[in-house]
């Protein structure tokens, strides 16, 4: 039941506050396709899991903080300031670009609401607006280009990244939940020490 495997993974990672854990890894499972491809087979896709939590202004804030001679009210008040910033160039029509992280730039679509002639262009054709963010790419010496933001990007699995979990738990030198299978199985009996 990868729902409940899910669950309990991230009440571990809770447990762990992996705010301060150095377990990087974007999390994935399988799902399998509800279409039938030319074969007529579902094949199985990779899907990224996203944590519960939404990481907030405030969380940002505190991390920073702990990384800067800042107060976390001080960096929460700048972060603020550089939204309502941004907003005011954005909305100038300015492109803003935050050097290792990348470029803001606000989007205006008239999907099949076309003007016959130029004089008739006006913002009523507007259909579609949003502020349009592309990751800033580096392309460090005699390597291949990458986008800031992912570089050194790794993967885990909901089996793998449990299992990474557990271990951050163990770390003390409690061998209780190191035998945990992801299915949550197992026959339920306990090892003869004998053995």
């Amino acid at each position: 039941n990868v729902k409940a495997n899910l669950k309990h993974a991230r009440e571990k990672a809770e447990m762990l506050d992996l705010k301060n854990k150095k377990i990087m890894a974007l999390i994935y499972r399988a799902i399998q396709s509800g279409i039938a491809n030319k074969e007529g087979e579902k094949l199985w896709h990779l899907s990224l899991v996203k944590m519960k939590d939404v990481i907030v202004t405030q969380t940002l804030a505190e991390q920073i903080a702990e990384k800067s001679s800042l107060s976390a009210g001080d960096v929460h008040n700048v972060i603020r300031n550089l939204m309502s910033t941004m907003r005011m160039y954005l909305l100038n029509s300015y492109t803003v670009k935050l050097e290792g992280l990348g470029s803001f730039t606000m989007i205006a679509q008239t999907r099949g609401k076309g003007a016959k002639t130029a004089k008739e262009v006006s913002p009523n054709q507007i259909t579609y607006l949003r502020c349009q963010f592309t990751p800033e790419y580096t392309q460090p010496a005699g390597s291949i280009r990458t986008r800031a933001l992912i570089q050194g990007v790794k993967f885990a699995s909901v089996e793998q990244f449990k299992n990474m979990l557990i271990g951050g738990l163990n770390e003390g030198g409690d061998e209780e939940d190191k035998d945990d299978n992801v299915g949550g199985g197992g026959s339920g009996e306990t090892p003869d020490p004998a053995a």
